[in-house]
C-alpha cells in the first residue's frame, strides 16, 4: 500500500527499488525526496527515472500534502520532521541521501543534525533557510490577514507575484498555482505561522544550526547572498554549493538536467560508505 501509518497521521508515499543492480557507492544509495511547502511529491517526477535507475527511491507527501492525512496539528517544522524520521525508521532506509526542495531543504537539515544516522548526504534545492529580516516582515503580513481562508488566497497572490514570478515554461507556474489551491486553507495559514518562528527559517538563528550538519551537502542556489551563508556554514569538506543563474524557485523542474549531472557527478566522488 503506498501509506504509511505514522502515530497521527498518514502519509502518502512511493518506494520502489533500482530497476537493475543498484549503481556502486553513494550512487546506490537509497534516497528520499521531500518536496517544499504547498507542494507534493510530484515536484520530482523529473528526477524519478534517473534515481530509480540506481537506487532504492522514496518519496514522501508531507502531512497536510497532496494525498497525505491533515489532521487537526501544529504544522511545525518539529512536526514534519518528526514525521520524516519515523518514515525513515519505518522503511528501513537509514542512512540515505535526502534530497530536499525549499522547506524540504530545511526540514532534511534539521532531520541531519537531530538523526544523523538516517542521513548519508544532503541534496538541497534552492533551500528556503537563512531569510533576512525583512523576508520575515513579508511573511507575517501574509499570515496576518485574518481569517485562513484570507491567509490561503494571501499566500497564492504571494507565490505567484513573488518566489514564482521567474519560473519559465509558465505552464510551471500554472502546476504550483493549482497544488496551493487543493491545500486546506487551515494547513496553509498554521504552517505559514509556525515557519515564521522556524529554528532555520531566518538569520542568524539559522548559521548556527546549519553548521551542525555533520553529513556533506550539495546545495542548489539562485539567491548570490544564501549561497554565501551556505558556504561559510560549510562543515563537511565535500560539501559543495552550485550557483544557478537565470533560474526560479523550482530548479529541478526548471533545470532538470543540470539538478541530476551534478548530483550524479558528485555523489561518484563521494567515498564509498563503510561496510
Amino acid at each position: 500500500m503506498p501509506y504509511l501509518d505514522l502515530p497521527g497521521v498518514r502519509l502518502f508515499h512511493t518506494d520502489e527499488a533500482s530497476e537493475g543492480v543498484a549503481a556502486p557507492g553513494r550512487l546506490g544509495t537509497p534516497t528520499v525526496l521531500v518536496h517544499g511547502w504547498l507542494g507534493t511529491s510530484d515536484t520530482w517526477i523529473h528526477q524519478l527515472p534517473a534515481l530509480r535507475a540506481r537506487c532504492r527511491t522514496v518519496t514522501v507527501d508531507l502531512r497536510g500534502h497532496g494525498c497525505s492525512d491533515a489532521p487537526d496539528s501544529r504544522y511545525d517544522a518539529a512536526e514534519f520532521t518528526g514525521d520524516l524520521a519515523a518514515a525513515l525508521l519505518r522503511l528501513g532506509l537509514g542512512p540515505a541521501v535526502v534530497v530536499g526542495h525549499s522547506m524540504g531543504a530545511s526540514l532534511a537539515s534539521l532531520l541531519a543534525v537531530e538523526h544523523p544516522e538516517l542521513v548519508a548526504a544532503l541534496v538541497l534545492v534552492d533551500p528556503d533557510y537563512a531569510g533576512a529580516a525583512a523576508e520575515r516582515d513579508r511573511l507575517r503580513a501574509v499570515a496576518d490577514l485574518g481569517d485562513e481562508d484570507a491567509v490561503a488566497d494571501g499566500v497564492a497572490e504571494m507565490i505567484a507575484r513573488g518566489v514564482d514570478a521567474a519560473t519559465q515554461p509558465a505552464h510551471l507556474r500554472a502546476w504550483h498555482q493549482r497544488e496551493i489551491a487543493r491545500m486546506r486553507p487551515f494547513v496553509v495559514a498554521r504552517s505559514l505561522r509556525a515557519n515564521l518562528d522556524g529554528p532555520l527559517r531566518f538569520r542568524p538563528a539559522a548559521d548556527a544550526l546549519l553548521a551542525r550538519r555533520p553529513q556533506p551537502v550539495l546545495a542548489f542556489h539562485r539567491n548570490r547572498d544564501r549561497a554565501a551563508v551556505e558556504r561559510a556554514v560549510r562543515a563537511h569538506p565535500a560539501s559543495a554549493v552550485v550557483d544557478v543563474d537565470g533560474c526560479g524557485h523550482w530548479i529541478h523542474q526548471e533545470r532538470p538536467g543540470l539538478v541530476e549531472r551534478e548530483l550524479e557527478a558528485w555523489l561518484a566522488a563521494l567515498p564509498s560508505p563503510r561496510r
